[in-house]
């Protein structure tokens, strides 16, 4: 079975006209998906049923977290297009995060309910917590970082007890390292608009190295898109990125080669494959600028 087999399945629940027409979704979660489900198809003890249903209701449970994320919680007027979106936002949310129940529940891992239960706990405690600390601006831009790659990894660590004792450990590590390449791109994508949210690595990073008159200049509601690009070039915030995710991407690949059996290795080098893909331009961008 192909790792995009899941992607497949995923669209029975996620592709409703009423949603695309009205709201976005979430980037999916491809990559930590591809990798549980690399890992669960070449345990010892395979079951054919935890390999397919266990990332399909990852898959679903975090687009359903993510989604949910994306919901506009100002307290202004909205247009009837705004309010129904924001709607359909609530409502995909919840329905996706609910389809997990039947599907491990009629593939019989009814112990994997409640791990992944108690994981949805422990990630919205988490997001409380960084919010919070967004909110007081005690957060550091690389703690900061860390702590989304946490929200990330939170879920699919209640598959842990699922692997072979031998690969859990690689397992853990591989996950952490992926899901912060996964942060580092969306915090790409994210540096090119402006502070609006008053949030993100590039925005945090400026607070704590820019100069007083630069610190005045991204604190300001109107800063605009050509202003907010000087300063990003100014203070390196990109190249910053991508040294990070270049790191990562190393790291993954390393770890890849630790790995026992040609054939794993080259399904996980596949998981890896759009990240190098992702870095590649980036990287080029950036020499030739």
């Amino acid at each position: 079975m192909r790792p995009d087999h899941i992607t497949e399945l995923a669209r029975k629940y996620v592709d409703y006209d009423m949603i695309s027409t009205h709201t976005e979704l979430p980037d999916f979660p491809v990559p930590r998906v591809r990798l549980l489900y690399t890992f669960l198809n070449h345990r010892e003890q395979h079951s054919g049923q935890l390999t397919e249903a266990g990332p399909l209701a990852a898959f679903l449970v975090q687009l359903g977290l993510d989604t949910h994320d994306m919901i506009d919680v100002e307290d202004r007027q909205k247009e009837e297009k705004e309010m129904r979106s924001r709607q359909l936002k609530v409502l995909a949310g919840d329905y996706f995060s609910s389809v997990f129940y039947q599907l491990l529940a009629h593939s019989g891992q009814i112990r994997l309910v409640n791990s992944m239960s108690a994981a949805i706990c422990e990630v919205n405690r988490l997001k409380v917590r960084l919010y919070n600390s967004l909110k007081r601006m005690l957060l550091p831009a690389e703690a900061y970082v860390k702590e989304r790659v946490k929200l990330k990894m939170t879920l699919f660590l209640s598959f842990s007890q699922q692997m072979d004792k031998s690969v859990r450990n690689v397992w853990d590590l591989l996950l952490e390292e992926l899901s912060h390449c996964e942060v580092v791109m969306e915090e790409i994508k994210q540096s090119v608009t402006s502070p609006a949210e008053r949030k993100g690595f590039a925005y945090l990073k400026m607070l704590e190295s820019a100069t007083a008159e630069d610190k005045e200049r991204i604190s300001r509601d109107s800063i605009g898109p050509g202003e907010w690009h000087q300063l990003l070039n100014k203070y390196t915030i990109r190249e910053q990125l991508l040294t990070m995710l270049g790191h990562s991407a190393d790291r993954v690949e390393q770890l890849i080669g630790e790995c026992q059996g040609d054939k794993l290795r080259a399904e996980l080098a596949a998981v890896l494959e759009p990240v190098k893909m992702a870095l590649a331009p980036e990287r080029q961008m950036i020499q030739e600028g």
